[in-house]
């Protein structure tokens, strides 16, 4: 095919019923960018020659360095095909289809591009290896594909090495390809359970959409859920390929050549050439259990056929049964050119004779076109799960009718000039650095508090600003480069550092100026749901939180200037695209967006939805410029980075220091790459990877402590210097603690016990929810009048509530009735510990009462910052009393006598003391919240801890008091005191674990055992595929112990062996005390004199490197051997 001019797939935009917006999922290595470089060279783009050798859509330099996808990039394609339902007259006619096609990585650390590809697109096509069949991401690709609502099409590739490799029979591969249809059917066959349970459960309830029922046509039955995610030849959803050899078929490709042989009917060919089927020649009958030596249909029709062809030109090396392969591509009718025949490479000829049989694109985009949706079809299965209108009492009837107005022309995907715009840009990229038009961006201005939109023909002017706010918003023009010394430019680094800090979307981006390369622009990939996208159009760009009944927030203004049709690494300029299409959109969209952002012409619109991501970021580096002068570009390009890359976590520690968070080491290391090559442009230094550990306690340790559970640990002095003054700590043997502020007029009594692990679980599970009702107006809530949003809020907190409940009866007894003691939960008021109040008779500090009252935010926030500086005030008084212990005998003796004095007054009972004990309540709340925060250990988040607050005794005293607020006191007396408890517990390390998928070959299987023991993993499942030698392996491997694992196990194995590491926020208890030493004969002679020195308590190891990481005290010997010396001696 000759190559597709561009214009001409501009045209086909409009016809959105022959518009295919698909993408390619499959996990890694499994053929996703070479199915797609036969799909690009049936439009000549490519040499079909090329195809899976060029990697198109890999342009990235890491990405053909690697030969790994890491970006997912987007290409439009013609396909042309027989009209199917024409009159003979007519059957020269060919039907066209404009094919957006989107190659995703298959990587786990880049999952996120995965969730940009499925949001944009209507049909995915899933590849799994015919050898090594369904994987961990062949699993979360399906997963995601489910969700988003977009309908597969299975893709078997591979299939020469059942020939090659594993030296199948045909009926031996025809039962192998049947068990992977079966187990991927098995995947969404649960997928469809679960959403068919949630549905008759209530838990998705449709009866409130602010759409008409009769506006909105049923998809499909609940009964039929999971129907259309059913695979099977059949169906026609199944092809069986070999992308790197550009052949590939589907059953409707061997209905003719079996109507020719047999005379039964096509419809009936298209049921029976898959399945236990068998054709009897000699009666000319289809039986469905076998009969004889018969084999089934697809084995004997197709199978024999494919494996024939092999046998011809392959069976023997160097040799070519010129006569048989003549009869068959004169039995088959086939055109090879005499060029391709005649070499002598086998490998070229088997290619050239299957790709003029089964053509690839062919039989796929053929698939594509009848089984997979068009927007149509598309939008109207997917707009009501990811856009949704909002509820509210206060929203006016204009603004109702039009949200109803918007949703009813997405699911049509009207494309008519009159229909609102409305659009998602999934991510954003650089592309052009030089040559760049500058654009002029502003948000939209203030104005008052409305109950409904602003007309669209109403004035929408910006207010006259001065020239320090337009140098923030306007770009100078390419020719006239600002200088870094300029005002102008201090003024843009100055809205870096802020925007770096809070990474706030509502401020925009401003593009950094190189006097070589020019302006940056970032380019949006957007996919246009209604409406029609023209330059010159002035649309508003919505952020994720933007609120239509508050429409001056996380809203911008600006005018298209620039669009594009995506064609891989290059982009084509075109005029307009209307709905149903995925295109790029410049001129200044992409720099005002954070990672995604809505698109309309009308203020109406709600934010559509936000990705959903499977993976997390876990692994956090500190970066610093290497020039202190390039701190401003370093600022910049992390910014840039952060809105570029869907998944990557910026921010600035409380150190200062600037950190980047992946979801892996590949991750992290194309992030860096990113930073210095293309959005900072200077040289960094990089820490080492910081991996995160939690603080824990436990009841039963394996190994004893050196002293009693009572007693300090070596490092107490380190952990806690004022432990033994101001605090008065006196632990006791039940693992009680007495703390007293410093003034000695309050007595806390607490203790400190394991949680339990199904707790602990879920409140990491509802984390997101613990935030959104507690700490802040839920986000899917906003626009709701008062009274509606307190019932949205009070439903979901009862519904945590119940869940807890049922958590807590499973602990036991001494649990269940410990709901309404519950005082705050920790860190940061959602974390893995929980803070309870036993304090006799006081039940004013129920958690979930008080953090719904009005007020409670701001107060909160009052208190913390208040505490905030009686922590610094606090502080600089121990550092006086520090001082003051070098005073003489008798000035501590006359200080201990004001003290005693002091101490004299009456306890506080009854009403008086929950009187002050409730305005003491935010004060103890924050102690723990800071104890929590940083551990004792290394200063690292506890978690899977309960804190008990036994009593509180107040005493009551008129004396001037010389320590500051109560309040502050309170707060350090706390800290102390959640610190002590925790120590005198056992305590132990928590690291986090990856879930390794390891596939091996045999010969490599020891090598790799290996690799793993020696970085402590733990294998958790283990088996062999059928009729392979793949053994397939599933471990644990600890975060810290990853990095250079893929590599390791590559070079160890010689490359027999692939990885794939997820990180799905599991914990484990390190069993080992990170404070063991051996004291007993026995003991020395298992463990040695100092087990850290000879590396066996690694709980001691990781302890020091993050204590010498944050330049606290290590308990360690400089000088090993003192007896030894270094003698310096001059040879004469």
């Amino acid at each position: 095919m000759p190559f597709i001019v561009p214009s001409l797939l501009g045209e086909l935009q409009h016809n959105t019923e022959n518009i295919r917006n698909i993408c390619v999922l499959a996990h890694v290595d499994h053929g996703k960018t070479t199915l797609s470089d036969c799909l690009i060279s049936s439009n000549g783009i490519i040499s079909p020659q090329m195809a899976g050798k060029l990697r198109y859509l890999d342009f990235l330099e890491d990405e053909q360095e690697r030969e790994i996808t890491m970006k997912a990039s987007s290409i439009s394609l013609l396909f042309q095909r027989p009209y199917t339902n024409t009159d003979s007259s007519t059957t020269d006619k060919k039907e066209s289809f404009l094919i957006n096609l989107i190659d995703s990585p298959g990587h786990v650390d880049f999952s996120s591009e995965v969730s940009t590809a499925v949001r944009i697109t209507d049909g995915s096509l899933v590849l799994v290896d015919a050898v090594e069949g369904v994987c961990i991401q062949t699993h979360a690709v399906l997963k995601q594909a489910y969700q988003e609502k977009v309908k597969p099409c299975l893709v078997l590739n591979k299939i020469d090495r059942l020939v090659y490799e594993l030296h199948m029979t045909p009926l031996e591969a025809y039962q192998h390809l049947k068990k992977i249809i079966e187990q991927v059917n098995a995947i969404t066959g649960t997928l469809a359970s679960e959403e068919i349970i949630l549905k008759e459960t209530g838990v998705e309830v449709e009866e409130d959409s602010i759409v008409e029922q009769d506006t909105v046509e049923n998809v499909e039955d609940i009964g039929e859920i999971g129907s259309e995610y059913y695979f099977s030849p059949q169906k026609g959803n199944v092809a069986f390929t070999t992308a790197f050899d550009g052949w590939g078929f589907t059953i409707k490709q061997f209905v003719d050549l079996c109507y020719k042989k047999t005379g039964i009917k096509k419809v009936i060919l298209e049921k029976v050439l898959w399945g236990e089927y068998y054709y009897h020649p000699k009666e000319k009958k289809i039986y469905k259990a076998p009969k004889g030596n018969l084999t089934p249909m697809f084995v004997t029709f197709i199978l024999n056929s494919v494996w024939e062809v092999y046998k011809t030109i392959t069976s023997i090396p160097d040799y070519i049964d010129r006569e048989k392969l003549d009869k068959i591509i004169s039995m088959l009718g086939l055109q090879v050119h005499p060029r391709d025949l005649a070499n002598k490479d086998q490998k070229v000829v088997l290619r050239s004779v299957l790709q003029s049989w089964l053509p690839l694109s062919d039989a796929v985009l053929d698939m594509v076109c009848d089984k997979l949706p068009n927007p149509f079809e598309g939008q109207k299965r997917r707009m009501e799960k990811i856009f949704k209108p909002i509820k509210s009492n206060q929203m006016s009837t204009e603004m109702l009718e039009k949200q109803k107005s918007l949703l009813r022309d997405t699911i049509a995907c009207k494309s008519s000039d009159d229909t609102e715009i409305v659009a998602y840009v999934a991510k954003v990229f650089t592309y052009g650095q030089k040559g760049v038009s500058a654009v002029v961006t502003r948000p939209v201005p203030p104005r008052r508090a409305q109950p409904s939109a602003v007309p669209r023909g109403s004035s929408r002017q910006a207010p006259t600003t001065t020239p320090t706010e337009s140098s923030a918003t306007t770009e100078p023009t390419p020719t006239e480069p600002t200088p870094i010394e300029s005002v102008e430019e201090k003024q843009v680094v100055e809205k870096t550092i802020e925007s770096i800090s809070n990474l706030d979307i509502n401020k925009p981006n401003i593009p950094f100026y190189d006097k070589n390369t020019g302006p940056e622009e970032f380019v949006a990939v957007v996919r246009v749901f209604s409406g029609t996208l023209r330059k010159g159009k002035k649309v508003y760009v919505m952020g994720p939180r933007y609120d239509p009944l508050n429409p001056t927030h996380d809203v911008f203004e600006i005018e298209i200037t620039n669009l594009y049709l995506l064609m891989g690494s290059s982009l084509e300029p075109i005029d307009c695209v209307p709905a149903g299409n995925v295109c790029g959109v410049g001129g200044g969209i992409g720099n005002l967006v954070m990672k995604s952002a809505t698109i309309s012409t009308s203020l109406a619109c709600p934010p559509i939805a936000n990705m959903i991501f499977v993976s997390s970021p876990i692994v956090k580096v500190a970066i610093e410029p290497e020039n202190i002068s390039d701190l401003p570009k370093l600022l910049h390009g992390l910014k840039l980075l952060n809105q570029a890359d869907p998944l990557v976590e910026v921010y600035v520690q409380e150190t200062g220091e600037h950190v980047i968070v992946a979801s892996g080491e590949l991750h992290l290391e194309r992030c860096i790459r990113d930073l210095k090559e293309q959005f900072a442009k200077i040289n960094v230094t990089v820490s080492s990877p910081i991996v995160p550990f939690r603080e824990t306690i436990v009841d039963n340790p394996i190994q004893q402590q050196q002293q009693d559970g009572t007693k300090s640990p070596p490092l107490n002095s380190a952990n806690s210097p004022t432990a033994n003054t101001s605090s008065g700590t006196n632990p006791a043997t039940d693992g009680i603690i007495f703390t007293k502020t410093a003034n000695k007029k309050v007595t806390i009594k607490m203790k400190a016990i394991p949680l339990p692990r199904n707790i602990t679980n879920l409140i990491e599970q509802n984390s997101t929810t613990l935030r959104d009702l507690f700490l802040g107006g839920k986000t899917t809530n906003k626009g709701l009048d008062k009274e509606s949003k307190k019932e949205a809020e009070e439903s979901e907190r009862e519904e945590f509530q119940i869940k807890l409940q049922e958590e807590l009866e499973k602990c036991g007894d001494e649990w269940k009735n410990e709901l309404k003691n519950i005082w705050s939960f920790g860190p940061k008021h959602v974390g893995p510990n929980i803070l309870l109040n036993h304090i006799p008779n006081y039940n004013q500090s129920q958690y979930f009462r008080h953090s719904l009252l009005r007020g409670y935010q701001k107060k909160l926030k009052k208190v913390i910052n208040d505490d905030d500086n009686d922590d610094e005030k606090e502080k600089e008084r121990e550092e006086d009393e520090n001082e003051d212990d070098q005073q003489s005998g008798e000035e501590k003796e006359e200080e201990e006598e004001i003290e005693q004095q002091n101490e004299k007054g009456k306890l506080l009972e009854g009403e008086d003391k929950f009187r002050k004990l409730f305005e003491l309540d935010n004060s103890i709340v924050s102690g723990f919240q800071m104890a929590t925060v940083t551990g004792p250990l290394c200063d690292e988040p506890m978690m899977g801890v309960c804190l008990i607050v036994e009593d509180i005794e107040i005493q009551d005293s008129e004396l001037n008091d010389s320590y500051g607020p109560l309040s502050g006191q309170m707060i350090s007396a706390v800290k102390e005191g959640c610190k002590k408890a925790f120590q005198i517990k056992p305590q132990r390390l928590m690291e986090a674990l990856y879930l390794c998928e390891i596939q091996v070959t045999s010969a490599a299987l020891g090598k790799m055992y290996s690799v793993l023991s020696s970085r402590r993993a733990q294998i958790q499942k283990e088996g062999v595929k059928e009729g392979t030698q793949i053994f397939c392996i599933q471990a644990r491997l600890p975060v810290v112990e990853s990095f250079g694992f893929s590599q390791q196990i590559m070079v160890k194995t010689s490359g027999a062996a692939s990885t794939q590491l997820f990180f799905d926020n599991y914990w484990e208890t390190i069993e080992q005390d990170p404070y063991y030493e051996p004291t007993t004969e026995e003991e020395l002679e298992e463990n040695g004199v100092n087990i850290a020195s000879l590396g066996n308590n690694i709980a001691r190891q990781y302890m020091n490197m993050i204590r010498k990481r944050k330049g606290l005290m290590v308990e360690e010997k400089l000088v090993v051997h003192a007896e030894k010396q270094r003698t310096l001696k001059k040879n004469k």
